[in-house]
């Protein structure tokens, strides 16, 4: 079962990864303490030979 989409039309909301403040005194506090105390973590990358052999056909990366 093949399925097709069409990434031109795909929009993504740009504000799920970006954090709202209110614009006020205390926004501005949250804003300060959320630049000057960032949590470092690590970023996780997976390669494509770590995955089964079904799914590496199904995106296909073999045949």
């Amino acid at each position: 079962m093949a399925q097709a989409m069409r990434l031109g039309t795909l929009t993504a909301p740009t504000s799920m990864d970006k954090k709202t403040y209110a614009v006020n005194f205390k926004g501005l506090i949250a804003h300060l303490v959320d630049i000057l105390f960032v949590e470092t973590k690590q970023t996780t990358y997976y390669h494509t030979a770590e995955l089964s052999s079904h799914i590496q056909r199904d995106i296909g990366l073999t045949r």
